[in-house]
């Protein structure tokens, strides 16, 4: 995946900030080999990024923990995860071939040119992409990941592994970002402005894959060094132009509309609306709901200060994923809980207007509080599908199907693999757990 595939999209990188649009069905000609500076390159391990946190895997993973429902053609299958092989080539196309292989690229660059930073950037990059691909098929490539020409048929590496892996690589990246901050260096353009360092980000990703390995005491101890405010967060920047705009905008009402909606009242709406009580009763969340979604067409809300609107900026890593996995982890290790819990709350009251009410609670009444505000704060998020696994759907939120025992375990293996690794382990259906959640 080395050089074969790290610069096919230099052109757009130049032009646009887009994500879906123009990875889409693209065609590439792996033998029309180009070079170009790092600096630009990583703007195309960022965009995937992007992709992968806010198109296709976004919109299964809130399939699959019901936050919306599947409502036309394949997306009502995909309801109750009659998924196939097929439906994942594009999400592994975008770990890979699109992501990691760029964010190599841009190592080898930065190390040639002693660009400390720019190498941290790009670790930072594909220590998100590896992670996120073991959290979702569990057990991938690694290792091998990244060099056709000496391993083209990558062995699959342990989940553990690489999650292991991931934190190496984050610690590495945390020696040459130092206190650079995200606007200053390699992010000022596709992310939005904000004040955090990326020594911050990196923490709390470090934080996100302690958890997912159910490390809990380094994921305490790696929020605590996390995104500090609102102002941190790690937001993908978009606009109003052609190739800029919101990727749940664009996949709901200019590809494919009423694919996606609110037709099945997922649970996410019954909470938000209080057909289902919270665990901790929130007057505020009808104002979130009003910024969620549009109830009268039955969709996201893609209006004008709508969650998913045209120009609505889309969290990769947040303050609020950091501090309630701070809360969290703190509740399980017999720490303090309550405190990062209600600093949450009290953001919240302040994002959204009416009453979030502080939280008293201990012990497994607290941790489910906590996943709860998670679940519902992070909407559209790949993490609320990896908190649900690992927790053995401590919520209940709602089996779809009348066939199914459970929801969703993981991502099947896509049919590019099948077709072309010989190194590929076999098919695992959709209801087997991960490794680390076994």
């Amino acid at each position: 995946m080395k050089n074969i595939f790290k610069i096919f999209t230099i052109g757009l990188l130049i032009s646009t900030v887009s994500c879906e649009d123009y990875s889409e069905d693209l065609n590439t000609d792996p033998n029309n080999f180009t070079d170009a500076p790092g600096s630009l390159v990583i703007g195309q391990a960022e965009l995937e990024v992007i992709k992968l946190s806010e198109s296709q895997a976004s919109r299964y993973a809130g399939l699959f923990t019901d936050q919306f429902s599947g409502c036309d053609r394949q997306y009502i299958p995909y309801e109750t995860y009659a998924v196939t092989t097929g439906d994942f080539d594009d999400t592994w196309d975008d770990l890979y071939a699109a992501g990691v292989a760029q964010s190599q690229y841009v190592q080898d660059k930065a190390t040639i040119d002693g660009d400390n930073v720019l190498l941290g950037v790009a670790q930072i990059m594909e220590a998100l992409l590896f992670g996120e691909a073991a959290a979702l098929f569990g057990d991938v490539p690694f290792s091998e990941a990244g060099d056709p020409l000496l391993f083209p048929n990558p062995q699959y590496d342990k989940q553990s592994d690489v999650l292991a892996g991931v934190q190496e690589i984050l610690n590495e990246a945390l020696t040459n970002v130092g206190n650079t901050k995200v606007s200053n260096a390699f992010g000022g353009t596709i992310f939005v402005q904000n004040d955090a360092t990326w020594s911050q980000i990196a923490h709390s990703l470090k934080a996100r894959y302690f958890l997912i390995s159910k490390n809990y005491t380094g994921a305490y101890t790696e929020s605590r060094l996390g995104i500090t405010s609102a102002s941190g967060d790690l937001l993908a920047r978009h606009g109003v132009n052609t190739g800029e705009k919101n990727l749940y905008f664009q996949f709901t009402q200019e590809q494919r509309g009423g694919y996606l909606g609110l037709c099945n009242s997922p649970y996410l709406l019954r909470l938000l609306d209080g057909t289902t009580p919270r665990l901790l009763a929130t007057p505020g969340d009808s104002n979130r709901l009003d910024v969620y979604f549009d109830t009268a067409n039955s969709e996201v809300n893609t209006n004008d200060g709508g969650y998913f609107a045209i120009d609505a900026s889309f969290p990769i890593i947040s303050f609020v994923e950091t501090k309630l996995i701070e809360a969290e982890a703190a509740a399980r290790t017999n720490q303090d809980g309550n405190t990062p819990f209600n600093t949450v709350r009290n953001y919240l009251a302040s994002e959204y207007g009416g009453t979030f009410p502080p939280s008293t609670a201990t012990g497994d009444v607290l941790i489910n509080q906590i996943l709860e505000e998670k679940y519902i704060s992070l909407i559209g998020s790949l993490q609320v599908f990896h908190d649900t696994r690992r927790t053995n759907n401590a919520l209940n939120i709602p089996i779809k199907g009348s066939t199914n025992s459970s929801v969703p375990q993981r991502f099947l293996y896509p049919q590019i693999e099948i077709n072309a690794n010989t190194s590929f382990p076999g098919l695992i259906e959709i209801f087997t757990k991960t490794e680390v959640n076994n």
